[in-house]
């Protein structure tokens, strides 16, 4: 697999619609690997303020791909090479997830993305927001996803929406089509009444969770 470091067009056509089932999993035990938004050592590092990077990019698309079959797609207004911390960043990314069949698994959008030219890892920072192919839907503030397992994980807050069905908690972990979903802690679920209940209570939620913080 490697990164292709010039623009490319890509077209995916078609979206196989499938029956899936999802699975609400609040394990016991913590993660075992904690994933963090900041690499160090010859992995890479995040971007400082007064980091002048190396090469900068409009209308930049790069492709991941592994024997041919293309994993994922990054499109970007903006991205800048950082040699030095092996960082390509970017701002208001969109990434295109796909299953190994060529259909469209899963779309992020963020405020900015990192790939690390290391790992492989993508990073997506500041309101943050995966739609899948089945229409499931995950917010957050943060986000990563792990080469090594092709998962997306975050320790932030999430609010994760499947038809009428609100989840919220803390620590997430899935595959990008957003099927085997884990919710690590605070989980709390909210029913969708004909009134629209459920966006009045997770309203509440969140604003009792950003005003513990503010404390």
């Amino acid at each position: 697999m490697g990164l292709v470091s010039r623009q490319v067009e890509a077209e995916r056509t078609g979206v196989m619609r499938r029956e899936s089932i999802i699975r609400y999993i609040v394990p016991v035990m913590m993660l075992a690997m904690v994933i963090s938004c900041e690499s160090i050592d010859n992995k890479g590092r995040s971007i400082g303020a007064d980091d002048i990077p190396d090469q900068e990019f409009t209308d930049f698309t790069t492709v991941e791909s592994d024997s041919g079959v293309v994993k994922w797609v990054l499109s970007a207004p903006v991205a800048r090479v950082y040699n030095a911390s092996k960082l390509l960043v970017t701002d208001d990314p969109r990434i295109e997830f796909y299953n190994e069949d060529g259909s469209l698994a899963s779309v992020l959008i963020a405020e900015k993305g990192e790939y690390n030219q290391v790992t492989h890892d993508l990073t997506a920072l500041g309101s943050v927001v995966v739609t899948s192919a089945e229409g499931y839907k995950l917010e957050t503030e943060s986000l990563v996803w792990v080469e090594t397992v092709e998962e997306i994980h975050t320790e932030d807050f999430v609010r994760f929406t499947k038809g009428e069905d609100v989840l919220t908690g803390y620590g997430f972990q899935s595959d990008p089509n957003l099927e085997n979903v884990e919710i690590f802690r605070d989980v709390k679920v909210f029913l969708r009444d004909q009134e629209g209940f459920v966006d009045e209570e997770v309203r509440k939620e969140t604003e009792e969770r950003e005003g513990s913080k503010d404390e």
